[in-house]
């Protein structure tokens, strides 16, 4: 709050809101100096009439128009590849068009190699088990 701000004015703010039970924009604009204020120390104001009681019915406009102008974000730097590098990209990722697509090698479900693979992921589970079961025994945890 600004060092200015005079007690009376807000003990004045108070009476009125007592009396009128609120207080509007056009209130704070009749008592407060709003134009040498900025819009941290109207909050303020704001925030000390609502904890004495007072309800302040705000329009955004009283602390709109008092905000500082958000500065434009910086525009990052646009980052180009080099000539030779981008068409080497274009061509290793592009296929080539008289080539057929290569036939997938995953593993069908029920052949024996995803059974190697399942068995291999029971027995690693299996031996972890057993490490954490020794240990277990072996420091009494």
């Amino acid at each position: 709050m600004q060092q200015a701000l005079d007690s009376n004015i807000l003990d004045r703010l108070i009476a009125l809101g007592r009396e009128q039970g609120r207080l509007t924009n056009q209130d704070l604009l009749a008592h407060l100096p709003v134009d040498a204020m900025s819009a941290e120390d109207i909050a303020l104001i704001v925030i000390h009439l609502e904890e004495t009681g007072i309800p302040v019915d705000l329009d955004d406009s009283l602390i709109a128009s008092h905000a500082k102008p958000r500065p434009l974000p910086r525009r990052s730097a646009e980052i180009i590849p080099f000539p030779d590098r981008a068409a080497r990209m274009k061509t290793r990722t592009a296929p080539p068009r008289d080539a057929e697509p290569a036939p997938s090698k995953a593993p069908i479900p029920g052949k024996p190699e995803s059974k190697a693979v399942r068995r291999a992921a029971a027995a690693a589970g299996l031996l972890v088990l057993v490490a954490m079961v020794s240990l277990i025994a072996l420091f009494g945890v």
